[in-house]
């Protein structure tokens, strides 16, 4: 079970990537204000939310760099860069940049013209795509 959530987590990283950019660039190609126009941002977030539900299925429970490597000792996790990355770093940059993708469709769905959408999109999707690309532990692909 372990190894097919964190298969899938890990993969799943690229759609992640992907709709970012897509939440970010098909709003500044979008000229018309409507619904669609917030369609790429609602794909981007459920796409997230779908990663966040791995995530923590691995940090809470199936993988031994989650919770359980805090049976080592802080000091251990934070001695070892590759444990820190997954237990502190990875896990705090990617809560955040999940926050900033709410944040950011929340207030997507409250506009009411095509340029406050683009603002938002690539302030706040900007903002999440960086966190994501820093919290990504790139030394395990």
């Amino acid at each position: 079970m372990y190894t097919f959530v964190q298969s899938t987590h890990s993969h799943m990283r690229w759609l992640i990537m992907l709709t970012a950019v897509l939440a970010i660039v098909l709003p500044m190609l979008n000229q018309n204000h409507s619904s669609k126009s917030k369609t790429p941002a609602l794909v981007f977030m459920i796409f997230c939310d779908l990663q966040l539900l791995l995530g923590f299925l691995l940090y809470f429970g199936l993988s031994p760099f989650g919770v359980n490597s805090f049976g080592a000792g802080m000091s251990t996790i934070m001695k070892t860069p590759e444990i820190r990355k997954i237990v502190v770093e990875h896990f705090t940059l990617m809560l955040l940049a999940i926050a900033m993708v709410h944040i950011g469709y929340s207030k997507i769905k409250k506009a009411t013209d095509q340029n406050t959408v683009k603002k938002l999109s690539l302030k706040f999707f900007g903002i999440a795509l960086v966190l994501i690309l820093l919290g990504i532990p790139w030394y395990k692909l």
